[in-house]
């Protein structure tokens, strides 16, 4: 089937955003073809992926398609449309633009990491700051027992706090229960979602969600290195109840199947689509489990099932968060500048070991990451800063956290929407 059958300007004919959008879900399969990476799941009708599939179209005229896109979104009088329709349009428009970026690039067009980041993400990279780690790592030398160098006293620490590799499964069954209990409370869950999770080797990864649709998410998580227990509810948290998981089976529920926007069908790693579902992951710890909760939930149920003592919970609890923060901002801040070309592999590869105190192994992981996403990292940290700082916004309390929560969950919203003046990372 003639690719060109599809066109935007056949939308535009008779400003039908369901046939943007259909031709949009096209382009983004076709552009996975060339990048394997890019299409994170897809759960739309299965005719559409056939289609799509029956030809292999370039990626320089999959941008092509995308310009033309834009200007049959921007051939619609927004004026004749409803709140919905505009909030549609919005989304479409913001996601198709991405994908002209990320075919543009697979053309051949060059982008600093600042560009690459507001062009794929929506989101800008952080200011430079050389001392950006000092106030991190000082919270760190302050709370961590013993002497001598941080990474070490660092890495040793974490080390006490490994899982026995036979009570794994049970802390984590344990952590996927507690968190859909609670966001169950607060959020109408689709019936006959679940969640299976799966241990496995030989993968650089440490855990993996694969939303397979209809409510259902295959979870990975890699034993090759130790595990240690605070990654159980942040893995439970960030890939399940309310992340990833719950974010695609309520959209596929109430957007794709309830309203018909195949758009949501598909998930394009590289999009401002992926800076709101990062950021929403990565603060879903902080919504379900406030930090009293969490360390109670560690002492009373999740220290006793490792077999490890509690008495540690608290302050695993206060390292955990603040090595989270380094490592995120870290990783966003060692890809600029190595995307960018200001400092070699080597010297990447240093600051991951040396500032964010990753062991050899992990350091060299996350360096093959970032040059295979590129600006990648700027979702995690900038998505979560942007989320974090909306849905704390104006010191509301219980009510209005998970009011504004479960907006980013249900609703499609992009970046720019979540931007709350007067705010700060």
């Amino acid at each position: 089937m003639e690719p060109s059958t599809y066109t935007g300007e056949n939308a535009a004919e008779s400003r039908d955003m369901d046939a943007v959008a259909r031709f949009y879900v096209k382009c983004v399969l076709w552009l996975g073809v060339h990048d394997p990476t890019f299409v994170d799941a897809y759960f739309g009708p299965s005719v559409v992926r056939e289609e799509a599939l029956t030809v292999t179209v370039p990626p320089d005229r999959i941008a092509g398609y995308a310009t033309d896109l834009i200007a049959t979104l921007d051939r619609i009088d927004l004026d004749r449309l409803e709140s919905a329709g505009r909030t549609r349009h919005a989304y479409l428009r913001g996601m198709v633009r991405a994908l002209e970026a990320r075919a543009g690039i697979f053309s051949g067009m060059s982008l600093t990491f600042d560009a690459e980041a507001e062009a794929l993400f929506g989101v800008s990279a952080p200011d430079d700051d050389p001392a950006w780690y000092e106030e991190l790592h000082a919270a760190l030398d302050a709370n961590l027992p013993g002497s001598g160098d941080l990474p070490g006293r660092y890495r040793a620490f974490m080390e006490s706090f490994a899982v026995p590799s036979d009570r794994l499964k049970r802390v984590f069954a344990a952590a996927f229960a507690e968190s859909r209990r609670r966001i169950a409370e607060h959020l109408l869950l689709p019936a006959g979602e679940g969640i299976e999770v799966g241990y496995i080797t030989g993968e650089p990864w440490e855990v993996c969600n694969r939303y397979l649709g209809s409510g259902a998410s295959h979870i990975e998580v890699s034993t090759d290195r130790p595990v240690t227990i605070d990654r159980a509810l942040l893995y439970a948290c960030h890939e399940g109840y309310p992340g990833h998981h719950t974010m695609w089976a309520i959209r596929e529920a109430a957007l794709v199947r309830g309203r018909g926007w195949i758009e949501h069908s598909v998930v394009p790693l590289a999009s401002p689509l992926a800076t709101v579902g990062e950021g929403a992951a990565r603060l879903g710890v902080e919504v379900a489990f406030p930090r009293p909760d969490r360390v109670r939930f560690a002492e009373e149920v999740l220290f006793p099932l490792a077999g490890l003592d509690p008495a540690g919970a608290a302050l695993l609890d206060t390292i955990s968060t603040t090595a989270t923060d380094l490592l995120f901002s870290g990783n966003t801040r060692v890809a600029r500048e190595y995307i960018n070309g200001a400092i070699s592999r080597e010297d990447a590869y240093a600051r991951l070991r040396d500032i964010l105190l990753l062991a050899p192994e992990t350091a060299e992981t996350h360096l093959r990451f970032i040059e295979e996403f590129r600006a990648y990292p700027v979702a995690l940290s900038e998505g979560y800063r942007l989320v974090r700082d909306y849905v704390g916004a104006d010191g509301g309390g219980p009510a209005q956290l998970w009011e504004r929560f479960a907006r980013i969950l249900t609703e499609p919203v992009l970046p720019g929407d979540l931007i709350v003046s007067g705010t700060s990372g």
